[in-house]
Formats: structure tokens, sequence, C-alpha cells
């Protein structure tokens, strides 16, 4: 009787789990882990995203952060979905110039959009303290594969050679906050025994 109630109990909490992550309206993102090339200069987080959902489909907006090396820009960010979005819209952002949909894979990790930005002339990149906002159809942010290495941004012009570095970030702040609250309960749990 015993193990069924406990089985009951985890299972409950499990579904939990996965309830509040399929009714999620938006993902935070920290770009905090270089991932390849050199390290951005000013302190991690070098950019941050949140995956907002929409009407079919989901809002994008990346920010490089505003203490970076003036100069340093984002060139590109790659996302993974466990489903190929079926379109996109960047009409009115002033840095996107193409999203490409389908697989592929940059610095060893696998993706399935690219998003590229202006690369020239300066004033027109996405330098720090630059938003870009776009969106993605067919997706949400329960479809986003939320692992680490599923997003990554290029920043580019990182003093004092202008090389570059690939920045990661490692998994999704709303996943961390379910997966703590998890260990919590079941921490509760057994402390009931």
């Amino acid at each position: 009787m015993k193990q069924a109630a406990k089985r009951l109990v985890l299972m409950s909490v499990l579904s939990l789990a996965v309830l509040v992550q399929a009714s999620a309206s938006s993902i935070s993102f920290v770009f905090n882990t270089v991932h390849s090339g050199t390290t951005p200069g000013g302190p991690a987080p070098w950019a941050t995203m949140v995956m907002t959902d929409i009407s079919g489909g989901v809002q994008i907006s990346l920010t490089n952060s505003p203490t970076n090396t003036s100069g340093q820009f984002i060139s590109e960010l790659n996302l993974l979905f466990n489903t190929l979005p079926t379109g996109s819209n960047f009409v009115g952002d002033p840095y996107v110039t193409s999203i490409s949909l389908g697989s592929y894979t940059d610095a060893g990790l696998s993706f399935n959009v690219e998003v590229d930005f202006k690369n020239a002339p300066p004033p027109q990149r996405l330098l720090p303290g630059g938003t870009s906002t776009f969106q993605l159809f067919g997706v949400s942010t329960s479809n986003f594969v939320g692992a680490n290495n599923s997003a990554m941004v290029h920043i580019q012009a990182i003093p004092p050679l202008g090389e570059s570095g690939k920045i990661i970030a490692p998994e999704p702040g709303s996943l961390i906050a379910i997966g703590t609250g998890l260990v919590s309960l079941l921490g509760l749990r057994r402390r009931r025994k």
C-alpha cells in the first residue's frame, strides 16, 4: 500500500512538472559559457534572450549585454527545437538579415534555426545594449529542446585583436527553476518519512 502511495505522489509531481513546462509562456536564456573561441570583453552574461509564446509560434528577443566591451557585436544566433519551425518573420527588426530553417552543425553542435545579423556597416550591428526581436512559426516554447548547448550566439570584434567567440546558454533559466522545485519537493517528501 505504501509503495502505491509513493508511486502516486511521484507520478503527480512529475506530471505537474510536465504540465508547468508545457504551459510555460516564456523561457529566459543567459549566454554565459564560452563554447569555443575567445572570451568576450566585459562580465558574463554576454547576451540574454527571452522566448515567448505568441499565436502560431514564438517571439524571440535577443539582447547584446550593455556591459560588453564597446564594438563587440552578435553576428549569429543558433537554436535547436524538437520540431522544425514552419516559417519566420523579422520585418521591422533593424538587425536580422536572414533566418534559415533546417538541420546543420556549428562548432560540433546540432541546430535547426540560424539567425544571421548585420555585420556592416558598424552602426547597423547588434552592438552592446541593442535588442533584436523576431518570430518563428509552427513551434512553441514547449518545442524548444532546452538541453545544454541548444542555444548559441556568435560574438565578433572581441578586443584586443577583433576575434570571435561562440557562447552558449547552458540551460534555460525556467527549466532550472522547475528542476530545483522538483528536487525540493522530493526532499520534503523524504523528510516527512
